[in-house]
């Protein structure tokens, strides 16, 4: 305010009339308000410290519940995984006796009737 009065009074002193001279007062006035002070600046800096560090904590609190979930989702994948494994490996074990029970199945007879088929012929001569 006591620039402003000052601002006032030196332009009036260089013959400035008096309604322009409060307009020029006005619109500078108008103008400091919009600027910042050190102190203004000061706090702001410090307001967004504060708030960076704040935003900074929240993240990493975020990314390490983040890295829990996904740890506790691969080791849940993982024992399915394994589970499904040890399923297919009895799947492809009883494929296995299965196609071995298959042969013995069709070869006893086919030994059977080619020993029945070598003794007849052995016999006949």
């Amino acid at each position: 305010m006591k620039l402003s009065i000052t601002l006032y009074d030196a332009l009036t002193s260089i013959s400035m009339p008096s309604n322009k001279a409060k307009a020029v007062v006005d619109a500078w006035e108008c103008d400091v308000e919009k600027l910042a002070s050190k102190s203004d600046l000061a706090q702001t800096e410090k307001h967004l410290k504060a708030s960076i560090s704040e935003l900074g904590a929240e993240m990493r609190a975020l990314i390490r519940e983040q890295s829990a979930e996904l740890r506790s989702s691969i080791r849940e994948q993982g024992v399915e995984l394994r589970t499904s494994i040890s399923t297919l490996e009895a799947h492809n074990k009883i494929v296995q006796w299965q196609f071995g029970i298959l042969f013995v199945c069709i070869s006893v007879p086919a030994i059977k009737m080619g020993y029945e088929f070598l003794s007849e012929v052995l016999l006949s001569q």
